[in-house]
């Protein structure tokens, strides 16, 4: 099937490599994260009207067998008005795919050039989530642009924040949709991160960044704690 359709063929390259950094950056424990990408483009001659087609993470699948293979640790999801199914039939995508459909059908909604929604678990934004700034989204925001500038070049409406539910479960799926409003990051409660973006790529570059955001700013409430008297942190352009 792959030979057939080039376009699609290079897209898998492109996860194949995504999923390798993400497993090596150490944002993968087990099973943990999934992608899913709209490939109604790719196979068009397979897109009815009205049929949207999906690359899902399958069930249980891990992102280091996903950089090692991607097409046997993906499923084919074909969505339309009565529901959705897979392709092969007795394959199920991941836990998270309700909350993946709903955030790929508002990027429809929307008119955007996004068609991957890309969830992982990087340390610090779980860590950074346990912390009494997650809880005001506007000091959050200011303060991951004060850690680093470049985070409001990338994400200039800031991350979204979503309280913590069951992973899986529709009410996380149905929080997610209403929080993320036109923002391209999502933070879930001491769960991960979710970025969309155009590419594999774009949605790894977006969670990059909010991962060194996180990172930094972690380390400079740690290093504020430390400080002598007298002595403060400044921020970068501010």
């Amino acid at each position: 099937m792959v030979a057939e359709y080039p376009a699609l063929s290079k897209l898998l390259d492109r996860i194949k490599a995504v999923a390798a950094q993400i497993n090596s950056s150490g944002w993968a424990e087990a099973n943990a994260g999934n992608i899913s990408v709209n490939v109604t483009t790719e196979l068009q001659d397979w897109a009815a009207p009205g049929l949207q087609l999906y690359l899902v993470s399958r069930t249980g699948s891990r992102y280091r067998d996903l950089a090692c293979d991607p097409f046997t640790n993906l499923v084919l999801a074909l969505v339309d008005g009565a529901g959705w199914k897979t392709v092969p039939p007795d394959c199920r995508p991941t836990s998270e795919w309700l909350c993946h459909l709903m955030l790929q059908q508002r990027v429809l909604a929307s008119i955007t050039e996004d068609k991957v929604v890309l969830h992982a678990h990087p340390n610090s934004v779980i860590l950074l989530s346990q912390t009494d700034m997650y809880s005001d989204l506007e000091t959050l925001n200011s303060s991951l642009n004060q850690a680093l500038p470049e985070f409001e070049l990338f994400l200039p409406d800031g991350v979204a924040i979503a309280p913590h539910y069951p992973p899986g479960s529709q009410a996380l799926a149905e929080c997610s949709l209403v929080v993320i409003g036109a923002r391209k990051a999502l933070i879930w409660l001491g769960h991960g991160l979710i970025c969309a973006g155009p590419s594999p790529d774009a949605a790894l570059d977006l969670m990059q960044v909010v991962d060194k955001a996180a990172s930094i700013l972690l380390g400079k409430m740690m290093l504020a704690s430390h400080l002598p008297a007298g002595l403060q942190l400044i921020s970068p352009g501010r």
